[in-house]
């Protein structure tokens, strides 16, 4: 791939903000002005194999210096999001003050707080050098992001020894959760794994409205891709798709808020269906397998029922429909304190609370998405039923 270093410019993609639906940051990105005055991507450049760290460095820090350049001229506010081999930052572990990064800020007058060093090492080593510069930039007011996060099985180290701020999800898995439930939940789970440890999740690479919606309703903070804004030459005036992701944030409350909806309306159902059960018969917490299938029966939106201890364990059978009869399955003494969904319940029976509708999940059996319902018979006594 031949270009001249004097072709050498930058280019800019907006990334949007769900909290206040606005550009936080653009991140930078390579590009090259062909004889004709055509803009052509750096990306096949970058990827080559036969690029040399010396060439793809050299070529890179005129991107850098044009982009902070830009930046510093035009004035702006927002995040600029700067990609940085972790290979190009071992010349600097004994001198890390002289990193080009660092000094552009200053002779720029640019907010280094301003500034996301997006590391772009897929094959990442724990090496000092990278930590002890990595810690310099962050000391010195810089944020960090990791990019592709999900990609391979090292990412974990990658976030206990670099400690990142954002994590920019990989591109695959938004492009396969729009066929597959497992990429979807995974999503989700990253999103409330990233929040439960200081993380905030920038989503990369979308597309399409249904993976931007994919991607709203899995949660996190940020989003990027050519289906909400293009990479511009300019930071001003940008052009960006607001009406896709401002409605896309709008449905996903409303699909939020229909779900609470329907979950509140589901519990009072059961909530009034048990307390009628129990006012009729009286006897069911002392003779609870004769019961059990007799409520079952009254109970046709629950795919199984069963008593447990307030210790988790199960102290019935479970009582189940099966092609429009009632089976049993003997799972007594096993221990379900482990599940989230008791934990939910033991939550709300501590709060002193009679019922409980669990936030929903994937049945291990089925594998449909069910909700669990708690009701406590008394202190000591649980009963669950299990939703389609």
């Amino acid at each position: 791939m031949f270009f001249s270093p004097d072709s050498v410019i930058a280019y800019f993609q907006p990334i949007l903000s769900a909290d206040s639906r606005s550009v936080y940051s653009y991140e930078v990105l390579g590009r090259f002005t062909d004889s004709d005055g055509t803009v052509k991507s750096l990306g096949p450049f970058f990827s080559d194999p036969n690029t040399t760290d010396e060439k793809a460095l050299e070529i890179d820090q005129i991107v850098r210096r044009y982009a902070m350049k830009k930046y510093a001229e035009e004035k702006r506010s927002e995040y600029l999001f700067i990609n940085i081999r972790l290979a190009w930052l071992e010349k600097f572990a004994d001198n890390p003050e002289n990193l080009p990064t660092i000094r552009w800020v200053r002779e720029l007058g640019i907010d280094p707080c301003k500034i996301v060093i997006e590391i772009t090492e897929e094959e990442f080593n724990a090496k000092d050098a990278h930590i002890n510069v990595l810690s310099y930039y962050r000391n010195a007011g810089f944020r960090i992001a990791l990019d592709d996060y999900g990609k391979n099985a090292s990412n974990i180290d990658r976030l206990a020894k670099i400690h990142p701020d954002i994590i920019k999800i990989n591109i695959d898995y938004i492009q396969k959760s729009e066929k597959s439930y497992h990429y979807r939940e995974y999503l989700k789970f990253l999103t409330i794994f990233a929040e439960a440890v200081g993380i905030e999740v920038l989503y990369e690479g979308i597309e399409t409205q249904q993976q931007l919606d994919i991607c709203v309703s899995s949660g996190g903070r940020f989003y990027q891709g050519f289906f909400i804004a293009m990479p511009q030459a300019s930071m001003q005036d940008a052009i960006i798709n607001h009406l896709v992701f401002s409605t896309s944030t709008e449905n996903a409350y409303k699909e939020m808020h229909e779900k609470i909806l329907h979950s509140d309306a589901l519990k009072k159902s059961l909530d009034f269906k048990i307390i009628n059960f129990l006012y009729r018969n009286s006897s069911f917490a002392k003779e609870i397998d004769t019961y059990l299938s007799k409520l079952c029966r009254e109970l046709p939106e629950v795919l199984r029922i069963y008593i447990c201890n307030k210790h988790g364990d199960q102290i019935s059978y479970n009582y189940e429909w099966h092609e429009g009869d009632i089976i049993s399955r003997d799972y007594r003494d096993k221990n379900w304190a482990w599940r989230g969904f008791f934990r939910e319940a033991l939550e709300t029976s501590i709060a002193g609370r009679k019922s409980y509708l669990s936030t929903t999940y994937r049945d291990f059996t089925t594998k449909k998405r069910i909700f669990t319902y708690f009701y406590a018979l008394d202190e000591d006594v649980f009963f669950f039923a299990d939703i389609k």
